[in-house]
């Protein structure tokens, strides 16, 4: 009898552990996650553009003071100062023109069809001395007639009332300018010289003249030039009818003179305006007639 019972427990018991291992085989394994696939950007091939080498830009020359030519002096009849590299007319537009013609000693002739509105214009160089150009335009002291300006300018002919007030040039008192024989130490032409000059302005570099090329561009009129003096001819200095001779120089700084230039401006006079031929009259166009109305 108990042996019946420990059979039947005995075969409940593996049964059970029977049934357990064979749920637990039935069981499924945890799966393994496997790994996602990577996505890698392609490299986004850019296109190789040459860029071109530009080359340095050349710097501009460095204006340098000329240095003086210690074996060089003055002597008279020899003048050692600048060297005038033009010297003539231009339009108050500053546009430079040629002259009518030139004489053998070159001095040039203008024609002028105004006898103001219109700029005399004189550059200049270092000349045997190879000392720098001066650049003063007045220096006046009404007692020493050593007292001038580095700009030396004379007419042969008073221009307009000829005043001899030094640098009357502005209003109220606005006058002309006194003829001068020559360049003699006095003190009429020193006070002439300083007169005139004060009248002009003074140009140290080429793109800031007062002359432009005829493309528009600012521009000495001569390549050689490293000083430049221009003065507008007002109304109250203006030439007068007739020829008219200027003559300049300029000194350097040391205070020698350069020589002397000349040129000539022809000044006709104002020109008759041409009349007007009578032309055919208009046709008048006649009135119309009012017709009758019943």
């Amino acid at each position: 009898m108990m042996r019946g019972r420990f059979g039947a427990v005995f075969t409940c018991v593996l049964a059970g552990a029977m049934v357990a291992a064979g749920c637990a085989a039935r069981k499924p394994a945890p799966a393994t996650p496997s790994p996602l696939p990577t996505f890698t950007m392609p490299t986004p091939r850019v296109a190789e553009t040459p860029v071109p080498t530009v080359p340095p830009a050349t710097p501009a020359p460095i204006p340098t003071r000329p240095v003086p030519n210690p074996n060089v002096k003055a002597t008279k009849g020899k003048p050692i100062g600048p060297i005038i590299t033009h010297f003539g007319a231009a339009k108050a537009d500053g546009h430079s023109y040629e002259p009518e013609s030139v004489a053998k000693d070159g001095t040039a002739t203008y024609r002028n069809r105004v006898g103001s509105g219109f700029m005399i214009v004189v550059e200049t160089k270092p000349g045997l001395s190879n000392t720098e150009v001066g650049h003063s335009i007045y220096a006046h002291d009404p007692k020493d007639p050593s007292r001038r300006p580095d700009l030396q300018l004379i007419s042969n002919r008073p221009l307009g009332d000829g005043s001899k007030e030094v640098c009357d040039r502005r209003m109220p008192n606005i006058g002309g300018i006194p003829a001068a024989p020559s360049f003699k130490e006095t003190q009429e032409i020193s006070d002439t010289l300083n007169d005139m000059g004060c009248r002009f302005e003074t140009f140290l570099e080429s793109s800031g003249a007062c002359t432009v090329t005829p493309n528009g561009d600012f521009s000495f009129v001569s390549k050689e030039t490293t000083s430049q003096f221009c003065m507008v001819v007002a109304k109250a200095w203006a030439l007068p009818i007739g020829t008219t001779e200027l003559t300049v120089r300029v000194r350097d700084v040391e205070g020698n003179p350069g020589p002397a230039k000349k040129i000539k401006i022809v000044y006709p006079g104002p020109q008759p305006r041409p009349k007007r031929k009578p032309g055919p009259r208009p046709k008048t166009t006649p009135k119309p007639r009012l017709l009758p109305t019943r």
